[in-house]
């Protein structure tokens, strides 16, 4: 639809008016100035009517947001709408964590005496190009009043982000168990991941690469050994309170082909008390070693549930 179409339509019909005007003035019956007075605001009327019915369907076509009419010249300006803002990167390390404190106990009492619990602290720190994670968690467990669980894991992980689907990774790894063959293992990779799945709610991540581990302590070997690295990170952001989390990575052992670890786990978090930052978690963790030492499973899996907080 032309604009300047209008326009003049709009302007012939003020026009006429005006003469309209200008004719009664100079004598004219009543009756026939306001018949032409009449015809005149008919005229401006349609051409308005028009000029409103090409604003709406510009609107329409150019999909753009408000378009402001000048009242002086008649013309159309489409305004853009405002871009959103982007939160600025933290400026310090130290800046930007989310952290996240579990507390899960357990036991039974009468013909048998158990007693389990799982502490964790978590953080994640996430900017525009870096993705950052800390874990810190102890577990202990007693039965028949003798210890027999009493371990604990510190774990981080740092991806550095680009422009696509790829990303770089460094972790490093420490823990401790008092009923394995080893007491101490300590371990790193680095590597590459490829973003299979990010949006909204859904991220699935894979990631390949090289690292190795060192076992000292009870009936470790105590030497280094060389290690590669295949995995699976996948989230889930069930609903607004509620989110899914499940890991696998396997670790081949480049020292003694046939022998790995592979270490898996799953869980839920739901939020309780967005205000306080109360949460609910439930989930397992399974380490499997194919060379677990003498008098030793090679499976280990654990089990929890508890309560939270954000902050």
């Amino acid at each position: 639809m032309n604009i300047n179409r209008i326009n003049q339509s709009a302007i012939i019909a003020i026009a006429a008016g005006m003469g309209c005007s200008s004719v009664a003035l100079a004598g004219e019956t009543n009756t026939s100035a306001l018949e032409r007075f009449e015809s005149a605001r008919i005229a401006f009327e349609e051409a308005k009517a028009e000029l409103e019915a090409a604003k709406a369907q510009l609107a329409m076509t150019t999909g753009a947001g408000d378009i402001e009419v000048d009242a002086e010249d008649s013309t159309s300006r489409v305004q853009p709408q405002a871009e959103p803002e982007v939160p600025a990167d933290p400026s310090s390390w130290t800046d930007g964590w989310d952290w996240a404190a579990n507390a899960g106990f357990g036991g039974s009492s009468g013909n048998t005496e158990n007693f389990n619990a799982r502490l964790s602290l978590g953080g994640q720190r996430n900017t525009s190009k870096y993705e950052t994670s800390l874990v810190l968690a102890y577990l202990y467990g007693t039965s028949e009043g003798t210890k027999n669980t009493a371990r604990g894991e510190l774990r981080i992980k740092n991806d550095w982000l680009t422009d696509g689907k790829w990303r770089y990774f460094a972790q490093g790894g420490y823990e401790y168990d008092e009923f394995q063959a080893w007491q101490h293992r300590f371990s790193a990779a680095i590597g590459v991941g490829y973003e299979f799945i990010k949006d909204d709610k859904t991220t699935l991540v894979g990631r390949v690469g090289l690292g190795a581990s060192y076992d000292t302590g009870n009936q470790a070997e105590e030497k280094l050994i060389p290690e590669g690295l295949l995995g699976l990170d996948w989230t889930y952001q069930y609903s607004e309170n509620t989110k899914l989390v499940a890991s696998t990575t396997y670790y081949p052992n480049f020292d003694d082909f046939g022998e790995f670890r592979w270490h898996s786990g799953a869980g839920i978090e739901v939020v309780l008390d967005a205000e306080t930052g109360m949460t609910m978690n439930a989930g397992f963790e399974h380490r499997h070693d194919s060379d677990p030492g003498t008098g030793v499973k090679p499976n280990d899996v654990d089990y929890y549930m508890g309560v939270g907080w954000k902050f």
